[in-house]
């Protein structure tokens, strides 16, 4: 191990409260470190999952809270993010003629190692990018289950936000992104859309999931990220059915209990977002 690598280790484990020993034994070996498995899906194929064991999840946990955050996404960028919720994506595709979403391919397994490396702002971080892109990959690139993924693969998509944004206003557009669903949306989309996307997605190593575009029209129910956005932000039967179970497991075992629990809300602020949206 060179003698960069272990000051980086140095630095990072006194950053993240962590023993060197702990990090260097999980480099030694990092696949040893993650369980495979898949979880079937109505009527889908199944997702293959890389779930970290309890020692890494601990340090990439870590490593995204008190280093990564520090990192911000694009602004049009809404998942996985403090401050930003499917809600916040919805919003800006309300009223408008026609709203389009795009799907990119194998998100996680297309942002690799390198495209990690390279988005991390050093300067910001203060610590190498080479480390911790070692320790949030696996195979060369971002898992599926690992908690620094999504922030990860924020990161990574950062150039393809900046042109899709530049593309959006060019034509009066709104463009939002929530993890690996792009909208865009106004009152007459130019006929080129789905090539630019798949042209600007190719540059930069990913595909798109053409099977998962759909264009909305004023006269069918328009759904970004789940929510209907003909007129204003609205909750479909479903998530209201979610956000009732939500309320009755805070009255049970509080607030924070039921958070955790959720797949829904990753926050207060975003539950209290959707509670607003049932009144």
């Amino acid at each position: 191990m060179s003698s960069k690598t272990m000051t980086s280790v140095q630095e990072l484990a006194s950053r993240i409260d962590v023993s060197e020993n702990t990090i260097h034994s999980i480099l030694i070996n990092i696949n040893s470190h993650y369980r495979k498995f898949s979880v079937r899906r109505t009527r889908k194929r199944p997702r293959w999952i890389n779930a970290p064991d309890p020692v890494l999840k601990i340090i990439q946990k870590k490593i995204l809270q008190k280093l990564l955050y520090k990192a911000n996404p694009h602004p049009d960028a809404h998942g996985f993010y403090p401050g930003k919720s499917i809600l916040s994506n919805a919003k800006p595709h309300c009223k408008k003629n026609w709203v389009i979403s795009f799907d990119v391919k194998d998100f996680f397994p297309s942002t690799t190692q390198e495209m990690v490396r390279k988005s991390l702002p050093h300067e910001k971080l203060g610590i190498d990018p080479q480390l911790i892109s070692q320790l949030s990959c696996l195979g060369g690139a971002l898992p599926q289950g690992a908690p620094t993924s999504p922030h990860l693969a924020n990161l990574a998509f950062h150039e393809c936000d900046l042109k899709l944004k530049d593309f959006a206003l060019s034509h009066s557009l709104s463009y939002t992104r929530y993890a690996d669903d792009m909208t865009f949306s106004g009152n007459e989309l130019p006929d080129e859309i789905t090539e630019i996307v798949r042209e600007t997605l190719s540059e930069s190593n990913y595909l798109l999931s053409e099977k998962k575009t759909k264009l909305m029209g004023r006269n069918t129910q328009q759904k970004v990220t789940g929510l209907i956005v003909n007129e204003r932000v609205l909750l479909p039967r479903s998530l209201r059915r979610k956000i009732r179970a939500i309320r009755h497991d805070i009255k049970i075992n509080g607030i924070t209990k039921a958070i955790s629990k959720s797949t829904l809300v990753k926050s207060e602020s975003e539950l209290h977002g959707f509670f607003a949206l049932q009144a």
